[in-house]
């Protein structure tokens, strides 16, 4: 049974169409046809898949196993869902690619220069992901953060999603923001007479702040962030 004969069964028994599988799991029904017809050999969004028809992720990649993920033992797990990409990998129907400036220090502390531009680093993301958040692909930039004044939300490390598209200021959201040469990470809110109170989760080692609207470039509004531990 190939993997697209597996598919069609799962679907079959579970009542799901092709529109209502690519629905729930937020791929483009071009590309559930692709994988019903066996035109493509498999998918990164098997989990995705598997958990949209509750059936074994295992089983719908390999075959090997049961169908039907309320029975799945431990010892029937299989970890090789993973497959290696680079930026040479074709984008899937249901991906998006947006810059990642990491030579770029957007600090969550006092401030951070870099004479550095974006690098031609990429980060991706599902297409479904961004409809979920309101984000248009044009408008995201991903930077690094570096410092502590966000802890413990946002700790040192952390990788953020601006959304330039979303620069107007809702008090108390995050946004990416530069003061002359100075890039940072913070909450803003807005003050009489077109002040701008700028706000750390640390508020302790690094008190508000309080500027000129006229003096602050918002880069964008935080949507995303990754903790790596």
């Amino acid at each position: 049974m190939t993997f697209a004969d597996r598919l069609n069964k799962a679907m079959s028994l579970k009542g799901y169409t092709q529109g209502k599988l690519a629905q729930k799991v937020g791929m483009a029904q071009s590309s559930v046809w692709k994988l019903t017809s066996g035109e493509a050999k498999s998918s990164r969004r098997i989990i995705d898949i598997a958990a949209a028809l509750n059936i074994n992720p295992t089983w719908l990649s390999t075959g090997e196993g049961v169908m039907d993920a309320d029975v799945v033992k431990l010892s029937e797990l299989k970890y090789n869902q993973a497959s290696e990409w680079d930026s040479n990998t074709p984008l899937h129907d249901d991906e998006v690619e947006v810059p990642y400036f990491k030579s770029i220090e957007l600090a969550a502390g006092h401030g951070a220069v870099s004479g550095e531009d974006y690098n031609g680093h990429k980060l991706r993301f599902g297409k479904s992901f961004f409809r979920r958040k309101g984000a248009q692909k044009e408008n995201v930039i991903c930077f690094p953060v570096y410092g502590d004044s966000m802890e413990p939300k946002i700790p040192n490390g952390s990788t953020v999603a601006v959304d330039s598209g979303k620069k107007d200021v809702i008090d108390g959201d995050i946004y990416a923001i530069c003061q002359g040469d100075l890039c940072r990470l913070k909450r803003l809110y807005r003050m009489p007479n077109n002040k701008i109170r700028i706000n750390s989760f640390n508020s302790i080692d690094h008190p508000d702040e309080i500027d000129d609207i006229s003096n602050i470039q918002i880069i964008g509004r935080v949507f995303h962030y990754a903790v790596e531990l």
